[in-house]
């Protein structure tokens, strides 16, 4: 039903005086409150669900992309060979120590047909970033799922503890992107120094950039990969702003590297990705700025848990896991009823919702939504 003039002044009025109470413009009020909208208006989602960056790639990846988005009617001819020479220098490794893919989710179906399958192993946390433990249970693979430990660390003691015949493949995703907690990279080495030479360990970094200094953490790409167990994995979606090109690369030695040329789909990578992408590797100002505006936005957001009295994990990722101290369900659907999306509901962490962080813009809104939430449910602190 088409609006008046009469009722869209009056509800602009309204928004004004919302707006003045909680000290926001008027425009990010009508995006937090949908019954300020227009009825012909379409309601304008706030994406806080999949860990996203949600201030996108930079100028000069965007310039990039507006040039290469001409050549999208041709295949790629050396812009992968270039970005894999990129990535290689990026790290000090060889270009044959790289596997470029289009996003990990690709990737991680390779390593799991690559080395599992019925009769082999998989030992993984719980809970983890699932998109491994899928593919593992597509092929056929045994899937041992170890629960962190009361640090919310992986729980590398009992990760060994397994009994049977040793395990094909160990996925440790450090930050956790199941909970963006981290686990110590001394701990990490004294697990690695224990485990049977037939045992290759996927070390997942996707969040590597996000990671707050501190004594605990280094990444396994600060010095060239020599292990042959060990393959580390690595994503242009997150702090580069790049999901939707969908490029991510592994990095293990030649040997290993070379087991996926079979796996590989060819031309699996755009022109336009894989310029877009080598153009983000290039920028490293923009890269410093978006670690930097995630670590403000990260704890800005904690400033507001902590005001509000909740509890929230130390992250160390572009989410949040938040405990709300109410049904987690009821949080979820009352959100979405306000047009903020969040994460899906972990079962292994029942009393906990995951937020990616958005742009302040954003994260207003979601606050505004949040305190639409009526005070009823049982408190679960």
């Amino acid at each position: 039903m088409p609006i008046s003039r009469r009722d869209l002044f009056r509800k602009l009025a309204a928004g004004t005086a919302a707006a003045g109470i909680v000290n926001l413009p008027l425009s990010r009020v009508v995006r937090a409150f949908p019954s300020l909208r227009m009825e012909a208006a379409t309601p304008m989602q706030v994406l806080l669900n999949r860990d996203e960056n949600a201030y996108g790639p930079s100028d000069k990846v965007l310039e990039v992309l507006h040039d290469a988005v001409a050549s999208g009617n041709r295949y790629p001819r050396t812009e992968c060979e270039s970005l894999v020479s990129k990535i290689a220098a990026t790290h000090a490794v060889q270009p044959e120590q790289v596997v470029l893919g289009p996003g990990l989710s690709a990737l991680f179906r390779s390593v799991a047909t690559i080395f599992l399958g019925p009769g082999k192993k998989l030992i993984q946390a719980s809970p983890t970033s699932p998109t491994l433990g899928a593919f593992a249970q597509q092929v056929g693979a045994d899937i041992t799922n170890i629960h962190i430990n009361k640090r919310y660390q992986h729980d590398l003691p009992a990760m060994l503890a397994v009994p049977g015949r040793p395990a094909s493949l160990v996925y440790i995703c450090n930050p956790n992107g199941a909970i963006g907690t981290l686990t110590p990279r001394k701990d990490i080495e004294a697990f690695l120094r224990t485990l049977p030479v037939e045992t290759t360990v996927l070390i997942d970094e996707t969040y590597h950039h996000f990671v707050n200094p501190n004594g605990e953490y280094a990444s396994f790409l600060d010095q060239p990969v020599r292990d042959p167990r060990v393959i580390v994995a690595r994503s242009f979606s997150k702090a580069y702003g790049l999901a939707g090109m969908r490029v991510g690369y592994l990095i293990g030695v030649p040997s290993v590297a070379r087991r996926f040329e079979g796996e590989r789909l060819h031309a699996d990578v755009t022109i336009v990705s894989a310029r877009a992408a080598a153009a983000a590797l290039d920028d490293a100002e923009y890269l410093q700025l978006a670690i930097k505006r995630n670590s403000d936005d990260r704890q800005e957001f904690l400033n507001r848990v902590n005001g509000y009295m909740l509890r929230a994990l130390d992250s160390h990722t572009n989410f949040i896991m938040l405990k709300p101290g109410r049904p987690v369900e009821e949080v979820v659907e009352h959100l979405k009823g306000q047009n903020v999306l969040i994460g899906p509901v972990n079962p292994v962490m029942p009393n906990y919702v995951r937020v990616s962080l958005g742009t302040p813009t954003e994260m207003d809104a979601f606050w505004a939504a949040w305190n639409l939430m009526p005070a009823t449910g049982k408190m679960e602190m």
